[in-house]
């Protein structure tokens, strides 16, 4: 049996080989760089170890981009934690408190994202280095220049040495729903303005299905992680507000009928459900590309507004939304009656 093939089913594309390699290069040689070129200790130790907090301990997904701002990010905030550390040192007990109050402030920011759960160990050992060896405030110029030097090394590291695959759990999976949504869109929109046939009925139920399979296997791959999978950026979290809206947009789609009794209202809103599918395929298209023009989009947007802002569909809902706060406000006041009769003297 091929070793490397055994050892990729045991590492998902080889993770583990990749970043231990990287250690095992870029941290000797930036000891050997603080110890023998600089000729200072701190710079040695904390270039040593920091290469192994930001290398061994850490592994960020996702684009090359997000990786390297995750990176950059990560060593921004372990400089601030190796200040405070060695400030805090000189202090037994001053450095138990501001540990305690580092460890579970770091381990609790976890839960906001994948990308702060997988720095948390590194983020701790920034702090647990400078804080466990104490050392004067005028120790912290040497130890920064040794986690500076650990941080460009290890952010070319990451970019140059054996880069990692693209990997995103979630747009992958959300691109794969906006496609199969937009297409019941167009099959509810085939289905209500077709003759009815039952191999036109037969398509509709099997996109009905397809979209929903997907929307939930969607939801079900975010909610199966143990943190938020997604990054802090504005577009890796926009994906996550995704998951919701199309769940949501799913069990909109489930509940509605054509309005065969009024022509007009059914065809506006067979339009407006094509400007959606529309607005759905070049939203997948842009998740598939990130860096593509949003030209085609903008349009789609542009479209499905206009279609929408269709007045006699607007009253439509607006008096379906009145007659179901009606309906619910009856309920409400029939269930009240017969709560407040159940609790009499001799009910």
């Amino acid at each position: 049996m091929n070793p490397l093939r055994s050892l990729a089913r045991r590492d998902h594309d080889l993770a583990a080989l990749r970043r231990a390699a990287r250690t095992a290069i870029v941290m000797p040689a930036m000891f050997a760089l603080g110890d023998k070129v600089i000729g200072n200790p701190n710079v040695a130790t904390f270039a040593a170890f920091g290469s192994f907090a930001m290398l061994l301990l850490v592994g960020f997904t996702g684009p090359m981009r997000q990786r390297l701002q995750a990176q950059a990010a990560l060593a921004v905030v372990g400089a601030v934690f190796v200040c405070l550390g060695t400030l805090a040192s000189a202090n037994a007990w001053l450095a138990a408190a501001a540990m305690a109050v580092v460890g579970f402030g770091v381990l609790f920011a976890g839960v906001v994202s994948s990308v702060l759960a997988a720095a948390t160990t590194s983020l701790l050992l920034a702090f647990i280095l400078p804080v466990a060896v104490a050392a004067p405030p005028s120790a912290i110029p040497a130890r920064l220049a040794g986690w500076g030097l650990a941080s460009g090394a290890s952010f070319l590291a990451v970019w140059l040495l054996w880069p990692q695959p693209t990997s995103d759990p979630l747009r992958q999976p959300a691109t794969v729903a906006c496609r199969a949504v937009a297409a019941r869109l167009r099959s509810d929109v085939a289905y209500a303005l077709g003759t009815g046939s039952e191999a036109a009925a037969a398509e509709h139920e099997q996109a009905a299905l397809a979209a929903r399979d997907t929307v939930d296997a969607l939801h079900r791959g975010f909610l199966a992680t143990p943190y938020r999978p997604t990054g802090l950026s504005t577009s890796t979290r926009a994906v996550v507000r995704l998951v919701d809206e199309l769940s949501w947009l799913d069990t909109i789609l489930a509940q509605s009928r054509p309005l065969a009794d009024d022509p007009e209202l059914n065809h506006a809103a067979c339009a407006v459900k094509s400007a959606s599918a529309a607005v759905l395929e070049h939203g997948a298209d842009q998740l598939d590309a990130p860096g593509s023009s949003q030209q085609m989009l903008d349009l789609a947007l542009g479209g499905l507004r206009e279609f929408a802002a269709n007045d006699r569909l607007e009253q439509f809902v607006l008096g379906v939304e009145i007659s179901i706060e009606r309906a619910l406000g009856h309920a409400r006041d029939a269930r009240d009656v017969v709560h407040a009769r159940a609790i009499e003297p001799g009910a």
